[in-house]
């Protein structure tokens, strides 16, 4: 064998362990998130959730469960009143959805939401007039879905 084809092979193969790791520290990431936010530690949940983004996407997981993900971060986010990374991870998970034309409607609706919740109507309204709202299927994707969550009043944000 040449030495340029093994060093290929190899590197081939270790990619591939490497996405796997990754791809399993995400979902274990995901399962810390899911404990933290049922026992109401939404700064840990929310670490773990985004932590389990990250991951997915150097693993390479489809692009659906990344959006997932960044959903579950941003109701996390938001409940622990860290509200500009709540709408980046809503906008993360919108932008994944349409990737992997999956419905983006629950992160459309939980980020305008957020807006009104910051009495943001400029933005709330903003992102009602974005091209891939439809408020149609977020009532419907909602009829399911609890709306984000509601813990202590957050103070003002600096």
């Amino acid at each position: 064998m040449r030495p340029g084809f093994v060093f290929t092979l190899v590197s081939i193969l270790l990619t591939a362990c490497g996405t796997q790791v990754e791809l399993r520290t995400a979902a274990q990431q995901e399962q810390l998130g899911r404990e933290s936010a049922s026992q109401g530690d939404w700064a840990q949940a929310m670490r773990a959730y985004a932590d389990a983004a990250q991951n997915a996407e150097l693993g390479h997981g489809d692009a659906a469960w990344q959006a997932r993900l960044h959903h579950a971060a941003g109701r996390a986010a938001s409940a622990a009143c860290r509200y500009d990374a709540a709408a980046f991870h809503f906008r993360s998970a919108i932008a994944l959805a349409k990737q992997g034309r999956q419905s983006s409607a629950l992160s459309y609706q939980a980020l305008i939401e957020l807006y009104q919740r910051q009495g943001k109507t400029a933005e709330a309204l903003a992102v009602r007039n974005e091209p891939g709202w439809d408020g149609s299927r977020a009532l419907d994707a909602f009829a399911d879905i609890e709306s984000l969550p509601v813990c202590k009043p957050c103070g003002p944000q600096p």
